[in-house]
């Protein structure tokens, strides 16, 4: 069974088993397997599908997120069609394989694509604009793998999460889609400032976008590390990773819920000082209540001395209210609107904020999710007029697989 594979033929045969398994959804996931690839072996015209270890579980999933957009600078508008970078366009691969009672070994693998990417495309561009990423189209999110015991915690190595990716994003609206914790820039990050109908530019010539003045400073993101997480206690979990040139950070998080309500709660500190000299703390917390009502709100700090003493600190403030409920039978429908505040992102004294309002609507029995929503981005800047706002109407949707 360890034959060669080309790519297409195993995709195709991947594409056709997954077809085959519709009528068999419910029942057991690894004789089922076991069914299929012996079928598609005998009927597959000398081509096979093989797996190197039949005790390990594969699944493939993702999503295809685009959006619709319709976007004024103050100078000009116009529609732009986007892939989302609240959520981009992804497939992954993860495989599980149990050692015994308590250990079970893991591989993550996802990738991202980035085609007209919303923190990319802008009214400036001249058709797509894809970056590198023409030459590139799928990008890694994830390489992974992962020790998991249940006594003892979870050991990731390789490219994925820091211990504090995702401190600042804690909500439980279900509406991170459109308006992922101070991350509402990313529906249109690439777009540029303008002022009297000309671009503004930072203070190296270059154009200032929108996702120059904003940031919701959550932590180290992804990249090459080791990462620890605890078991959780009392719904209390610590997650500390540490990356390369000497970075690390670490995390408390906590959920749970009293009297059917639910809370959830993240904070952060992350160590970049032997790579740039920042630090930073950031945090969230969100709570829903039993009848839909949610509060959200994330904060947070970055000392990097970028403005040599004189008011180095770039600061975020964000607060979010959302309601989610079930009117239709089609599926349940999530409301939001949020205020976010960013000082010094990008340089001293400038102060940028966010207004949005939108609502995700869920399609069963598929879980499809449409998204609609407006935002208002504005700037202020010392000694100069205020840039033109920048206002976008964005339509869209998420179809996972």
């Amino acid at each position: 069974m360890q034959s060669s594979v080309k790519l297409l033929s195993s995709t195709a045969l991947a594409v056709a088993a997954m077809v085959m398994a519709v009528p068999t959804a419910f029942a057991d996931g690894h004789a089922s397997l076991e069914k299929r690839v012996k079928a598609l072996e005998k009927a597959g015209g000398g081509q096979t599908v093989t797996r190197s270890k039949k005790t390990m579980k594969l699944v493939v999933s993702g999503h295809i997120n685009r959006l619709v957009q319709f976007v004024d600078n103050g100078t000009t508008s116009g529609f732009e069609h986007t892939t989302s970078i609240e959520s981009r366009s992804r497939v992954r691969w993860v495989g599980t394989g149990k050692i015994n009672d308590d250990l079970t070994v893991g591989t993550y693998i996802e990738l991202g694509n980035r085609s007209s990417s919303s923190t990319g495309q802008n009214l400036n561009d001249n058709g797509d604009d894809n970056g590198s990423d023409s030459q590139n189209p799928l990008d890694e999110r994830h390489i992974d793998m992962t020790l998991t015991s249940k006594t003892l915690g979870k050991l990731w190595i390789g490219q994925g999460r820091t211990g504090s990716e995702s401190t600042s994003e804690v909500d439980l609206s279900g509406t991170g889609l459109l308006s992922l914790n101070a991350d509402e820039f990313l529906v249109a990050g690439g777009e540029v400032f303008q002022r009297g109908g000309a671009n503004v530019v930072k203070a190296n010539g270059d154009p200032l976008n929108l996702g120059s003045v904003q940031n919701n400073l959550d932590g180290h993101g992804r990249r090459d590390r080791i990462r620890y997480d605890t078991p959780k206690f009392a719904g209390f979990q610590v997650t500390t990773s540490h990356e390369n040139a000497d970075s690390w950070s670490t995390a408390l998080r906590y959920g749970g819920s009293f009297g059917g309500v639910k809370v959830a709660a993240a904070i952060a500190y992350s160590d970049d000082s032997t790579r740039n000299g920042r630090e930073t703390v950031n945090g969230s917390a969100s709570i829903l209540l039993p009848f839909g009502l949610s509060f959200t709100i994330a904060g947070g700090e970055q000392d990097d001395d970028r403005f040599n003493g004189v008011r180095d600190n770039a600061e975020m403030r964000y607060a979010k209210v959302g309601y989610k409920f079930k009117a239709l039978e089609i599926g349940q429908t999530r409301l939001f609107a949020s205020y976010g505040e960013f000082d010094d992102i990008n340089a001293a004294d400038e102060e940028s904020t966010t207004i949005a309002f939108g609502v995700i609507q869920i399609l069963e029995p598929l879980g499809i999710e449409l998204q609609a929503g407006y935002a208002n981005f504005s700037l202020e800047q010392p000694g100069v007029a205020d840039p033109d706002d920048i206002d976008v109407v964005t339509l869209g949707a998420r179809v996972k697989f």
